[in-house]
């Protein structure tokens, strides 16, 4: 009698679900493949989630912004016009951080452990990892104040980090029907006592003014989702438990109602609206999702290098431990795709407190 088999590859689930055997049982060789494999499909789930917001790189440093007015003079036959010149930008840097999640246990623990015990050591640091990037995100995007960072990890230069426009005298490139922006008081950073349908489409429209305008996006909070679906501009998208007849959902796209505080919800003015549940309430974030030119650029250290990676195994007698490292950054790259507004009785601007 032939005998049956069956075909696959290990994974996460499996370990996962081996509750009732030791690690040494199952194999530790066959564990350590099934996390590796593991480890490379959350460094591809990181890429994938950066998408909409950033640039991925090995880049410290790069050029933006830069004044080119050039225009056309009428002539007659023996004219001949005074030359032109174009203003060069200003050269905008990126962090490179070192992060480390560290795991340990005694000897006697890993001989009465499961796989599932050691698979989800592993997960701990997998969420470590999304946790700290999304961290970085918020302070990158979410900060008006430029600084300098020291690259104590390549060359010990400083790198000069900026933010998105914020009035600091920078050189900004002219809008797509020639617009020019005063660099000394131009700020992608604005403030009001109260939220106001008004505000919301001078946000959206600090982004299109500079050329950015293929796939807007509209970020809020959902402690703040009410107040924007009652302004008149909002279209709402049709919640699938509501019948299409509803007089009050009359766009076609369907609402997702998997996960509440990370969807679209609809459209105002020429941006579509997204609750994202690491927004701070009161702040709204607007950007064009669809441009090349990303508002942030993550930075790591070479290529071929993962995001997350095991550094290190220590066995020392009782005590063995696992390293996970991480070598990441996050910057502002293109300083125009993207401004903030922030509501409050101060109506001023202040950077949110992120832990």
């Amino acid at each position: 009698m032939a005998h049956e088999s069956h075909a696959g590859t290990y994974a996460i689930a499996d370990l996962l679900a081996a509750r009732f055997t030791t690690a040494k049982s199952f194999g530790l060789n066959t564990i350590a493949e099934i996390l590796r494999a593991d480890l490379a499909a959350h460094n591809t789930l990181v890429t994938s989630m950066l998408s909409d917001l950033c640039e991925v790189g090995t880049d410290s440093r790069r050029m933006t912004g830069g004044v080119n007015n050039a225009y056309m003079t009428e002539v007659d036959e023996f004219g001949r016009v005074a030359t032109q010149k174009y203003v060069g930008g200003q050269e905008v840097g990126f962090p490179l951080r070192y992060f480390q999640y560290a795991a340990g246990w005694t000897r006697k623990f890993l001989e009465n452990a499961t796989p599932a015990d050691l698979a989800l050591r592993q997960i701990d640091a997998e969420k470590a990892h999304l946790l700290e990037i999304n961290r970085q995100i918020k302070k990158a995007l979410l900060n008006d104040t430029n600084y300098t960072f020291v690259d104590f990890l390549v060359d010990n230069t400083s790198i000069y980090v900026k933010r998105l426009i914020n009035a600091d005298s920078t050189v900004i490139a002219p809008g797509p029907n020639g617009e020019s922006f005063n660099g000394a008081s131009h700020t992608h950073f604005t403030a009001s006592a109260t939220l106001t349908d008004a505000e919301i489409l001078t946000l959206i429209s600090n982004v299109i003014e500079h050329g950015h305008g293929s796939q807007l996006r509209l970020y809020i909070n959902a402690a703040n989702e009410a107040a924007v679906r009652a302004f008149t501009g909002f279209t709402p998208y049709l919640d699938p438990r509501i019948s299409y007849g509803s007089a009050t959902n009359v766009a076609n796209k369907r609402l997702d109602i998997s996960r509440v505080d990370n969807r679209p919800i609809g459209i105002f003015g020429a941006a579509e609206v997204w609750v994202k549940s690491w927004m701070p309430a009161n702040y709204l974030f607007c950007f064009d999702a669809g441009d090349s030119r990303k508002p942030l650029y993550f930075r790591h250290r070479s290529a071929n290098a993962s995001n997350l990676t095991l550094a290190a195994e220590f066995d020392t007698f009782p005590l063995q431990a696992e390293y996970f490292d991480a070598e990441f950054g996050i910057g502002v790259w293109t300083r125009t795709n993207g401004a903030l507004y922030f509501y409050d009785a101060g109506a001023t601007w202040v950077n949110p407190v992120i832990a």
